[in-house]
């Protein structure tokens, strides 16, 4: 004991010990002295200065205060040993050992946890500190592959015998995986812990490695054997070759060696699926990289097959007549079709009028249908069938009693809801247009003519002509002369004081006349832009020099391969020879009925000029009925769409297969513009829409441009008979369909997915006495394991793919569940709901049982690109000590800061107030007794009791 020492709170009452001493002593001297010096009287005296002494001490709040030393003073070193603190392993355990080492003279007990994604206590709590290195050595390691320093701490605090004299030393490189330490110090800090932390950075480092990080299925539904693309991407830090695996339910079905790049890149596999139900899809990559663990990459797709399908036609007798539908239903269940769709007609006044009702079907086809026809709210219905439950639709156009467009009549359309679905806007326009003006500059241009050369008249002409266009088009400017130059790249119409500029600067004639340069310049320009049409105005002189043989060839090409057409505008004097080579590039670079008075002109004035180009570029507005006979044509983009793979091909002029023409033929189409991020399945003439679909929300919206009625006299009383057009509405049906179920079920679910952690909050709007019941599906070596969800995992799970920890069950009212995956794999969840007798609860239009499907690749421990930044993770630590009232050790060699915190003494209080009070009462009543009795002292009454006895 040291430091002793007396407290008094309210040391002003001890004043009162001198009146105390005279109240006692004055009256006992006023008494003779020979009766004063009696026994009685002077331990009655005593008695009473003791009352007195006591009871001013009890009032003065004196206490005794004394310090003894502490040894039990308790570390808990918390070491992280996951994957990622392998390389910095050897400065972690020689800081370890420092700690230890220094631990001996300052009397404490020390301990050590260490944890990855669990946790081991390596060794207990001792005072044995000689012994506690080499214990932490040897000690069964946790499981490595994560990080949960949040766990570790939880159970490292109920590790203490002395919470208020402990402290936990976290050594870690500060990276998580799995919860947040940062939401345990709270607890720990209240039970008096203090917690420090010994920064030990790490990575994987020292090696070259490639991970796969993610993959892209098909974002429609893929029918059996139907080819897709299915993609995953892999990133890496060098450049190597590797070999990468595809396998569909543990079958290898594809196989690739590549080229890494050292950054990010995107791999491609054809496949199709035979089977219907769940596959397990799995990447594996052979690369001599620094970790195995990221080289494999698992996800999943799940194949049904969607044939529900409910017409909306408003010609159709519900249950009695498919109205307009039966030529429809007729050619999409032809016989090519393997799998016939269940198809009911209903008509539009009788819609279903519940959400739950459309989604009992898979797609909804809307033939003819315009806004005024549907009732009141079903627009709304249909907008979320397909938006928020991914139901499939698609629209086909159809005309009214008078004859004009019903489905897709602008004013019923416009500002709708039903237009916003759509991915085409029922609108007239005029098709952009990309025009390049090739202005002839040689030699022969500086003639005059009149009052100006060739040269100025071509360039007045070329100002004039940009009244001929539009703001949507685009400009370009180049010469012709022996080199061609692009005075102008393609420019918006709009910004016409730059193309003005151009065209002046055109005005020096120089060099021979060579067109073939020329055309190719203006073909790479118009190629760079993505408009409707594409068109060269040539204005020249005709003088073509004698030496260039190719350009009728590239005109031909250009309008065959890439549908860029010419004309021509001709400057200066004209002779026979000149006007026939004008006319012949005309000739080449349109279709063969070409109409050379409408393409070819000698404009004698710039209001000439202008009127010429306007002829010349007259794209018809697309009204909203057009009645023309062609073959739709597939948009670019659109070749490698699995809506077009299977459909047979027209041929060009030369009898050569033309990927790009369907063979079926269609007599007219119902005007639109398709809409920013749809896609452009079938065009017509200047890419108007023929077919055109996008993704809504969560589902797919087609819109086809034509009736489906196939009577005589529509657009599509051919089409209708054309197996090839039945190939194609099937494609686009089925392209349409759900990607997932979408039937109601009684059963709603949320699942948040981490690292290793999940939960799954389940909404199941339960009744008394009834029950959610689940479990976890999933197949290891061919052999299928279920977990139940309703109940804990056994308790040694460590080698264990999925457990879980927080089951379903009375307690949270079968609302929340959480597991754990660690292994890589598919799982799927199962639930359903019970009745009190535990049978399975079943009512219309909703499945009995949901399915929630969840893949795991590998722990974010491998994830070398995912790593936090440094400063990032310093931060975070600086919480922790911050809330933990600890600091980061900054000297990993000598780490006295760790024990800075520790009370080396226990300062003690000893309140005497109860003791005082007892020996008061004790020494009053004493006082009485002396006062009535006479008494002898121990030693006397012994000497009386031997005289009695006759003892000397």
């Amino acid at each position: 004991m040291s430091d002793f020492s007396i407290y008094f709170k309210h040391p002003w009452f001890l004043l009162l010990l001198i009146p105390a001493f005279l109240l006692t002593l004055i009256p006992y001297f006023k008494i003779a002295k020979r009766y004063r010096r009696t026994r009685n009287r002077i331990v009655s005296m005593i008695l009473h200065i003791t009352v007195f002494v006591l009871a001013i001490a009890l009032f003065s709040g004196m206490e005794f205060r004394y310090s003894i030393p502490n040894n039990e003073n308790e570390l808990i070193i918390l070491v992280d040993v996951s994957e990622t603190e392998e390389q910095s392993a050897e400065t972690r355990d020689t800081f370890v050992e420092y700690v230890i080492e220094d631990s001996v003279s300052e009397g404490l007990k020390i301990g050590v946890v260490t944890f990855g994604f669990d946790h081991k206590y390596a060794v207990p709590l001792t005072h044995d500190v000689e012994k506690v290195y080499n214990s932490y050595l040897t000690a069964e390691l946790p499981d490595t592959s994560a990080t949960n320093m949040a766990s570790a701490l939880r159970y490292a605090k109920g590790l203490f015998e002395n919470p208020e004299t402990s402290k936990i030393l976290i050594v870690t490189d500060g990276k998580e995986t799995d919860e947040n330490a940062r939401e345990e110090i709270g607890s720990i800090i209240a039970q008096g812990t203090k917690v420090d932390v010994a920064y030990i950075p790490s990575s994987f480092e020292g090696g070259f490695d490639a991970q796969f990080i993610g993959s892209e299925l098909p974002d429609y539904h893929v029918n059996l054997n139907e080819n897709c693309t299915i993609k995953v991407t892999v990133r890496s830090q060098a450049e190597t070759v590797a070999t990468i695996e595809m396998y569909d339910n543990d079958t290898k079905v594809g196989e690739q060696t590549v080229n890494l790049l050292g950054k990010t890149q995107t791999f491609a596999f054809e496949h199709h699926f035979e089977t219907e139900g769940l596959h397990k899809l799995t990447f594996k990559m052979d690369a001599e990289d620094l970790l195995e663990q990221n080289n494999v990459y698992t996800t999943y797709m799940y194949l049904e097959m969607y044939k529900n399908i409910l017409i909306l036609d408003r010609d159709a007798i519900t249950g009695v007549d498919q109205g307009a539908s039966e030529n429809l239903i007729k050619l999409i269940n032809n016989e090519d079709n393997e799998v016939p769709y269940t198809v009911s007609v209903v008509n539009v006044a009788d819609a279903p009028q519940t959400v739950n009702k459309l989604r009992m079907y898979d797609q909804v086809i809307l033939n003819n249908i315009a806004k005024a026809d549907m009732p009141d709210g079903f627009i709304e219905l249909l907008e979320s069938y397909v938006s928020e439950y991914g139901g499939g639709l698609i629209t086909f156009g159809g005309e009214n009693e008078a004859g004009e467009a019903n489905m897709y009549e602008r004013n019923d359309l416009f500002g709708s809801l039903y237009q916003e679905m759509l991915p085409v806007e029922a609108i007239e326009y005029t098709p952009p247009v990309g025009v390049v003006f090739i202005i002839d500059r040689s030699g022969s241009m500086g003639s005059n003519v009149k009052d100006s050369t060739a040269l100025e008249v071509a360039v007045a002409s070329a100002q004039a002509s940009l009244a001929a266009l539009s703001e949507r088009d685009y400009i370009g400017i180049v010469t012709m002369d022996t080199v061609p130059e692009i005075v102008l790249d393609m420019t918006p119409r709009s910004q016409e004081r730059v193309i003005r500029a151009a065209i002046e600067s055109v005005n020096e004639s120089m060099g021979s006349t060579v067109l073939s340069g020329s055309l190719r310049a203006a073909r790479d320009m118009l190629g760079r832009y993505a408009v409707d049409r594409k068109h060269i105005i040539l204005i020249s002189d005709g003088g073509i020099a004698s030496d260039d043989v190719d350009y009728l060839d590239y005109a031909k090409s250009m309008y065959k391969e890439q549908g860029i057409t010419i004309s021509c505008l001709a400057v200066g004097e004209m002779g026979s020879a000149q006007r026939e080579i004008m006319q012949n590039i005309v000739i080449a670079g349109n279709p063969e009925d070409v109409d050379l008075d409408l393409l070819y002109a000698e404009p004698k004035s710039p209001q000439a000029a202008t009127t010429a180009v306007q002829a010349q570029l007259n794209t018809e507005a697309i009204k909203a009925v057009n009645y023309k006979t062609f073959n739709p044509n597939i948009y670019g983009s659109s070749l490698s769409s699995p809506i077009v793979q299977n459909l047979d091909r027209g041929t060009n002029d030369e009898g050569k297969i033309d990927y790009s023409k369907l063979t079926m033929e269609i007599d007219g189409f119902y005007g639109t513009r398709v809409k920013k991020g749809a896609d452009l399945i079938l065009v017509g003439e200047y890419n108007v829409p023929i077919y055109a679909q996008w993704k809504y929300g969560n589902g797919m919206v087609g819109s086809f441009m034509c009736d489906v009625r196939g009577k005589d006299g529509d657009f599509s009383a051919k089409l209708m008979t054309d197996a090839n057009a039945g190939k194609f509405f099937r494609n686009a049906i089925n392209g349409l369909m759900p990607t997932e179920s979408i039937r109601p079920e009684l059963i709603s679910y949320e699942l948040e997915e981490g690292n290793y952690f999940n939960k799954l909050n389940v909404y199941g709007n339960l009744e008394k006495g009834e029950t959610i019941v689940g479990e976890i599906v999933y197949t290891e070596d061919n052999v299928e394991t279920r977990v139940s969800l309703n109940s804990l995992s056994e308790e040694d799970t460590s080698n264990l793919p999925v457990y879980v920890t927080v089951p379903l069950s009375k307690q949270n009212n079968y609302s929340r569940c959480e597991f754990i995956v660690r292994d890589g794999g598919v799982y799927k969840l199962v639930l359903k709901k019970c009745g009190e007798d535990g049978s399975v609860i079943v009512e219309d239009d909703s499945n009995v049982e949901v399915s929630v499907y969840k893949s795991f690749s590998y722990s974010s421990e491998y994830d070398v690109f995912k790593n936090e930044e440094e400063e990032q993770i310093k931060e975070n630590l600086e919480y922790i000590v911050k809330a933990g009232e600890g600091a980061i050790i900054e000297d990993l060699e000598d780490p006295v800061e760790v024990f800075s915190g520790f009370k080396t003494e226990i300062h003690k209080t000893f309140d005497p107030r109860m003791l005082f009070a007892i020996i008061m009462i004790i020494a009053f009543l004493l006082d009485v007794a002396v006062r009535k009795f006479k008494f002898k002292w121990p030693h006397e009454i012994i000497r009386d009791y031997k005289m009695k006895k006759g003892l000397k």
